[in-house]
This record gives structure tokens, sequence and C-alpha cells, in this order.
């Protein structure tokens, strides 16, 4: 009787692990469809970012913001590093005007970078066009 039962519990014990082993190996498959996915995933993060999501996000943050002033922000805008710029001027610069920010923030591709430099060139006692001029990154275009 107790051979039985110690048949009985061995095989049940090699099929509990077999289910296990299986289990793992359901669960490697899967992660390595994971790590495949993630593998891919910035590049199409890179491309999924446009300038008219860009005036879509700006359009939520400046609800009085005129088209051609989103226009200037958006131009080119392959990621979000804009209007995380300009969503973020006011902690540094609580009376810039709309124009300067945007003349700030557009084309940045390091919000961060871009606020820093600002903040600095202003600690230094740089005038606000200046210290636009000096870390924007798009250079003010006359037409005549």
């Amino acid at each position: 009787m107790s051979q039985g039962i110690r048949e009985f519990e061995s095989r049940s014990l090699r099929q509990k692990i077999r289910e296990l082993e299986l289990k793992m190996l359901s669960l490697r498959y899967q992660l390595g469809i994971y790590v495949v996915l993630l593998g891919f995933t910035p590049s199409f993060s890179a491309i999924a970012y446009d300038p008219l999501d860009c005036l879509n996000d700006i359009s939520k943050i400046d609800k009085d913001i005129i088209v051609g002033l989103a226009t200037k922000l958006c131009s080119g805008a392959w990621t979000a590093e804009p209007i995380k710029c300009y969503a973020q001027v006011p902690q540094v610069d609580k009376t810039i005007p709309r124009g300067i920010a945007i003349d700030l923030c557009a084309g940045s591709t390091d919000a961060a970078n871009t606020l820093n430099c600002y903040k600095k060139a202003g600690e230094r006692g740089l005038a606000r066009f200046l210290a636009t001029t000096l870390c924007g990154v798009r250079e003010q275009k006359v037409t005549r």
C-alpha cells in the first residue's frame, strides 16, 4: 500500500515538474517576444510624433495661441521637446512674452537643456532676446 502511494506521489510530482517546465518555456517565449518588440519601440515612437501632433498638443497647453505662432513653434517638430520647453518656460521666466518663448523653444531637441541655458544666460545678465538667440535652436530670419 505504501509503495502504491509513493508511486502515485512520484507520478504526481513528475507531472507537476513537467507542467512547471512548460510554463517556464512559455514565459521565456513571451519574454523573447517582448524584448524584440521593445527593441523596435524607439524607432516607432520617433516616427509617430509629427508637427501636426505638436499643433494638437500646443492647443491643449495654450488655448489662446494663434495658429501662426503655433505653426512657428511646431514647424519641423518631430518630437514633443518644443512643446515641453514651451510648457515649462514660465517656471524659468514668469513674464516672458509668448513670441519670445516660441522663439526660444521652436526646434528644441532637449527642453531641459534649452531652459537651463536660458536660465543661466539670464543669471549672467543677458537680455531675453540675447538669451533666446544664444539658447534657441532657430536663428531669426529677416525676409524682405
